[in-house]
């Protein structure tokens, strides 16, 4: 019995009885979800931290597939870019100790966050989605610029790590939580 309130749970429970062959798929396509959204990616010439769609991807996952298929989504794109594969940002493969590394693991916490919250029903409302992917990501941009104070000055990590991120932020958790907010709503009049 699944006990998770978030949408897609809820819909393959209904569609696919094999939980193995459904969280096998839910990890496959959300680690390329993943994937596809770190390649939408902008370099800034003042940071080593480029504007990417990953966090949008992020959100839409956790939001949409609660905490279990989310994470463990993450956890596999992780895996994939750790034995080679393309996978990063600008097609960058390999885990490395860098100043991007803080905000992979942040994605990681915000997906297992972001995603509970998905499970207790808080994305079945816009509102309750924004606050959630806003949430997710107050802890990247934590993580992230913790892991990133480490190799650029102090003074400068919030204007190379937080502030250029902020308006994209606020944008793609709308367009997340407007998206998710959608499904909910046509999944209730279907």
């Amino acid at each position: 019995m699944n006990s998770s309130q978030a949408l897609l749970p809820q819909a393959l429970s209904k569609l696919i009885t094999n939980s193995t062959f459904a969280y096998a798929a839910a990890f496959i396509s959300g680690s390329a979800l993943l994937a596809l959204t770190a390649q939408l990616s902008i370099p800034l010439p003042f940071t080593p931290v480029p504007i990417t769609g990953q966090t949008f991807g992020v959100a839409l996952l956790a939001l949409l597939w609660g905490r279990k298929r989310a994470a463990g989504a993450f956890a596999l794109y992780l895996a994939e870019g750790a034995v080679g594969l393309p996978v990063f940002s600008q097609g960058k493969a390999f885990l490395t100790v860098g100043p991007t590394m803080g905000y992979l693991v942040g994605m990681l916490l915000a997906t297992w966050i972001v995603g509970t919250l998905a499970d207790r029903g808080y994305a079945k409302s816009f509102k309750g989605a924004l606050l959630s992917a806003y949430a997710g990501s107050a802890i990247i941009f934590l993580c992230g610029t913790l892991g990133l104070s480490f190799f650029v000055p102090k003074e400068q990590v919030l204007i190379m790590g937080v502030f250029p991120f902020l308006i994209g932020d606020l944008v793609k958790n709308a367009l997340a939580a407007g998206t998710v907010a959608t499904f909910y709503r046509r999944s209730k009049s279907t």
